[in-house]
């Protein structure tokens, strides 16, 4: 039987057409079959009672967030249920592959940092119990080096350029394993304000703060694998040979780690 890959987006603009060649790509290189939900509906696969109906479940969404050019950005906590069945979910044993946008899911919520390795922010906020910073980012072309060749994710992967966006947020580097870095400049400098251009239209540098140079990482929480990717911004990048490739590996590693329903006994 094929294995499924869910697909759940929402909160956020993106190219449909090529997230659909995207998870087509991903699917024949795996032999599997994808289905597509968008948020708020989708989080209902997100319990614990769901653990193994998907091989793998990729998140391009930005869940608990309101977004609009011109207004400040609208947090809304998850509900006690949401929580408990997320973290019942990852204890289960839930493969989840993470990209780019998904990072600013949830910004309230401590706990869904801590399964992502990190959070974007797109207002000032507090993190762990500290005051930190909105987030910055950029668009323009940057190199992206693979920091564990022996790893799985990065099975066959070799240095590549993309045109994409790059982000400045806080990233649990103590806590995850690094696949992938840039050596592009990530410094607050050359970075744009994301408050200030969501909330007033300018663009200034962003906020004075610590950035990482990693663009990809791996941890496990619970029994389930993650696997974080931060680009994913445009067709572009979804188009290319090495996303794709280091996608369908991603979704290949925290597959392992998935729920096997038990077989039927006759």
């Amino acid at each position: 039987m094929p294995g499924r890959l869910l697909a759940i987006t929402g909160g956020h603009r993106f190219d449909q057409a090529a997230m659909t060649a995207l998870l087509d790509d991903i699917c024949r290189r795996l032999d599997w079959q994808h289905t597509h939900e968008e948020q708020p509906s989708a989080q209902r696969w997100l319990r614990p009672e769901h653990a193994g109906t998907w091989d793998a479940i990729l998140l391009h969404d930005i869940p608990g967030l309101v977004l609009a050019r011109g207004r400040e950005p609208e947090p809304a906590p998850p509900s006690d249920e949401v929580r408990r069945g997320v973290i019942d979910l990852l204890a289960q044993g839930q493969g989840i592959v993470a990209t780019h946008h998904a990072l600013a899911g949830w910004p309230t919520w401590d706990e869904w940092a801590d399964v992502l390795g990190g959070r974007f922010l797109y207002a000032p906020g507090r993190l762990h119990g500290e005051q930190v910073p909105a987030s910055g980012y950029r668009m323009g072309p940057y190199r992206v080096d693979v920091a564990a060749p022996s790893h799985p994710v990065c099975a066959g992967i070799e240095p590549f350029e993309l045109d994409d966006e790059l982000y400045l947020c806080p990233v649990f580097e103590d806590r995850v394993t690094g696949l992938l870095t840039t050596s592009a400049d990530t410094s607050a400098e050359s970075m744009i304000d994301t408050y200030r251009e969501v909330v007033d239209g300018e663009r200034v540098a962003a906020p004075a703060q610590r950035g990482s140079r990693l663009v990809a990482w791996a941890h496990q929480v619970g029994a389930s694998r993650i696997v974080y990717v931060l680009p994913g911004h445009g067709p572009g990048t979804m188009a290319h040979e090495q996303y794709r490739r280091l996608i369908a590996n991603a979704c290949r590693w925290v597959a392992e780690s998935t729920a096997r329903p038990e077989p039927v006994r006759r």
